[in-house]
């Protein structure tokens, strides 16, 4: 039986490299993602989509795109792919938009991220490896 993905919402807090394929795949998937990243980024993705160019496929992904952390509110799931040097203020800025249940995943270099949530702003995110 396969699973369906339609009426999951996930934003992706920090929308680089790892955050950008995580999202992309799961949108391919059939996610409803939003994609929270730098201005210039945004843009791009908003003018042409998110490319993904992998060794197995190249396409334009279409998903939202934004450069506002509130825009998390309405997400089931928040993949947090922020640099280690935002993650306390990242994780502050996010805490009082996220809906109750909301599965946060550390999708970050390091091993104390998770942990630095926390402390930050309350939030019990899971670790994850990349």
């Amino acid at each position: 039986m396969a699973i369906s993905l339609s009426d999951t919402r996930v934003a992706v807090v920090g929308a680089g490299a790892v955050g950008s394929y995580f999202g992309g795949m799961l949108a391919r998937a059939g996610a409803k993602v939003t994609l929270i990243g730098r201005l210039a980024h945004v843009d791009a993705i908003l003018k042409n989509k998110l490319l993904m160019d992998t060794v197995s496929f190249t396409e334009h992904v279409s998903l939202r795109a934004s450069t506002n952390l509130r825009d998390v509110r309405d997400a089931q799931s928040v993949l947090f792919c922020v640099k280690t040097i935002d993650t306390e203020k990242t994780a502050r800025e996010i805490a009082s938009h996220l809906v109750k249940d909301a599965i946060v995943v550390s999708l970050q270099n390091g091993v104390d991220n998770v942990a630095r949530i926390h402390a930050a702003s309350g939030i019990d995110a899971l670790p994850a490896v990349v």
